[in-house]
């Protein structure tokens, strides 16, 4: 996996910013040491408030003490799954995305783990820590979608098991829009303006 082109990707590309009252970020770890290129993700406890059990990556609101979304996520991933700041590498930020009720803007902040430390989820908040293999995630015929309205229009809504897991809705959109910035593209050809032009 060709990191330091998705890095200058991220870079070249003109990142959607918008606004709401409430703001997230959630780290997207890809991790690359000897094994195989890796995404690492969570599946939510089941007791939350919102999107309970469902697939993430780790993140959550922005809080004022946060200097920006890079440390939201950065100190997101240290609460929910021990992953200290000093293993991660931030290489850029995709757009704002909205949560499926509208009222939270996300921002994804892509980043390299070359060095994994041991992890360990936070009971109250993660059910599970656990990866894909990047090359599965590129293999077009594991992906499918179905319709949802949002915002009054259908979206694809995009979904990939793994492993008794389904990674689907706006994790599975960043994931994809990862993906098609990589040089070989993704599986998905996304629309403009999210994926490579």
């Amino acid at each position: 996996m060709d990191i330091e082109a998705l890095r200058e990707a991220i870079a070249q590309r003109q990142r959607r910013v918008r606004s709401k009252a409430k703001h997230a970020a959630v780290l997207v770890p890809i991790i690359c040491d000897d094994d195989p290129p890796r995404i690492l993700l969570t599946r939510r406890t089941e007791t939350l408030p919102t999107h309970k059990g469902q697939v993430a990556f780790p993140g959550g609101r922005t809080e004022p003490s946060d200097t920006d979304v890079v440390d939201t996520a950065l100190r997101e991933a240290m609460e929910e799954i021990a992953l200290p700041r000093s293993h991660v590498d931030v290489i850029g930020c995709l757009d704002d995305y909205p949560t499926v009720t509208g009222d939270t803007m996300v921002t994804p902040v892509i980043s390299v783990v070359r060095d994994l430390p041991e992890l360990k989820a936070e009971a109250g908040e993660v059910a599970r820590i656990f990866e894909i293999p990047v090359a599965a995630l590129m293999e077009e015929e594991r992906w499918y979608s179905r319709e949802w309205e949002f915002e009054g229009r259908p979206h694809p809504v995009y979904y990939f098991d793994w492993d008794g897991e389904t990674l689907w809705g706006l994790s599975a959109f960043i994931t994809l829009q990862v993906l098609d910035l990589l040089p070989e593209r993704g599986p998905i050809r996304l629309p403009p303006p999210y994926g490579r032009p």
